[in-house]
């Protein structure tokens, strides 16, 4: 199976613009160690020559022959920048760059601006399209803060970066972020306008030129912005096709959009689609949905997954609280069922539950845990009724964290209604695994 690479040669070489095309040319690569290495190219490995600046430019295209030998395929006079294909690395510093299948034909396509069909196979693209990896899906998490969702994500989806694009959706994020948008850019001392491309664009990119592999982008509390604004005309590629479709997982229908399609495709008139090997992975705190609600067009796009809280799981479950013979699966499990129980007029809602990682192990020290549990529970969880948790002396979170911070005693003791601690303390009076 062919290779396929960037060589890089410096601005003044002209070993292969001096020989016709068709020609078998003899050469060899010198490697740092200025050791000759002419078995780098194997048989059938297609090459595609850049000169280096301020040339800048690709405009050969070499086959390897073996034994050293390149065979010059093409040649034009107007080479093409680099500056708009994914290939990696800065070809002013490295010699040799291995591409992608995908990669390489966009090149040749933009170089020759010809119908590939005539300098590739047609079985070949098929067999291409064969080799995708299939299934993608929009699957979004959602539970309590600090539930796991994100976890999740790393655990059982994909913990390499490199596969990876990563967004925080916020009220500010938009449609220009998240797709792309025409900006300047000086090339060759001219001031152009160029589309940059966003991270749905950058990852839609790198899944079509890399068939073989799952790609996944990550959109983190997709409900902190505008979601069908921030996604737009995309919104409609969420529609997969399933099993039955075949290429099960590509978007079902295609969408008109001249920049996203020139950068991944490498022609503005392809329709725009998702393709099979691409997941789409969202997150979302349910104590949340009311900053921007995600309608239920937008839902049934997606494959909903509810993340228990586990409270008794987390790693750190069992770590005592600093100043308190409490440890956090117990604290968090013991106001989880408070937040239950208690009458909905005087709490919040039962997602205002503490997630299983709503703290890390060093936010159970003394000096962060009251102003990051405690605080919670009084300003945002029982801010109706704070007598539910704290001992009805206090009348300020003032003096509830002054009260935690000076006694020498048990600190939660000292700050909490009596009723709760002591289910706390003695977990066998009712305080239980929040499921």
């Amino acid at each position: 199976m062919s290779r396929y690479y960037i060589m890089a040669v410096d601005s003044y070489v002209n070993t292969f613009s001096m020989a016709d095309t068709t020609a078998a040319v003899r050469f060899r690569l010198a490697n740092p160690e200025n050791t000759l290495t002419g078995d780098r190219f194997a048989q059938g490995d297609q090459i595609l020559v850049y000169k280096r600046h301020p040339h800048g430019e690709v405009n050969i295209w070499l086959e390897a022959q073996g034994e050293g030998y390149l065979w010059k395929k093409y040649e034009v006079w107007d080479g093409v920048s680099l500056s708009g294909h994914d290939i990696g690395k800065d070809p002013e510093q490295e010699d040799v760059i291995q591409i992608s299948p995908g990669v390489f034909r966009k090149i040749v396509r933009e170089m020759l601006s010809v119908d590939l069909e005539e300098v590739f196979p047609p079985e070949e693209a098929h067999q291409e399209r064969e080799q995708r990896v299939t299934g993608g899906e929009n699957i979004l998490l959602y539970g309590v803060p600090g539930s796991g969702k994100s976890h999740t994500i790393r655990k059982e989806y994909c913990s390499d970066a490199e596969r990876m694009e990563r967004v925080v959706f916020h009220p500010d994020y938009s449609y220009s972020d998240f797709v792309g948008q025409i900006l300047p850019r000086v090339e060759k001392e001219q001031l152009k306008y160029v589309f940059t491309p966003g991270p749905f664009t950058k990852i839609l990119k790198k899944a079509w030129d890399n068939p073989g592999k799952k790609w996944y982008l990550v959109i983190e509390e997709i409900n902190r912005g505008n979601a069908p604004a921030i996604f737009g005309e995309m919104f409609q590629l969420l529609d997969r096709k399933d099993v039955a479709d075949g290429a099960y997982g590509e978007s079902e229908y295609g969408i008109t959009h001249f920049e996203v399609a020139q950068k991944v495709f490498g022609r503005e008139e392809e329709p725009v689609k998702i393709p099979s090997n691409l997941w789409i992975l969202a997150t979302m705190n349910t104590a949340d949905q009311n900053v921007f609600t995600l309608d239920t067009a937008f839902q049934r796009r997606w494959k909903m997954r509810h993340i228990r809280n586990h409270v008794m799981g987390a790693a750190h479950a069992g770590q005592k609280i600093e100043g308190s013979i409490v440890s956090w699966g117990i604290f968090a499990s013991a106001v989880n069922d408070l937040i239950v129980d208690y009458s909905a007029d005087m709490v919040s809602s039962e997602d205002k539950r503490l997630g299983a990682y709503f703290v890390r192990p060093e936010e159970l020290s003394a000096g962060q845990f009251p102003e990051k549990v405690l605080k919670y529970l009084w300003d945002d969880v029982f801010k109706m009724d704070r007598t539910a948790v704290f001992d009805e002396k206090f009348k300020s979170l003032e003096s509830v964290l002054e009260a935690y911070g000076r006694t020498e005693g048990d600190r939660l003791r000292a700050v909490l209604k009596e009723e709760l601690y002591g289910k706390m303390a003695y977990p066998g009076g009712g305080a239980g695994e929040n499921g």
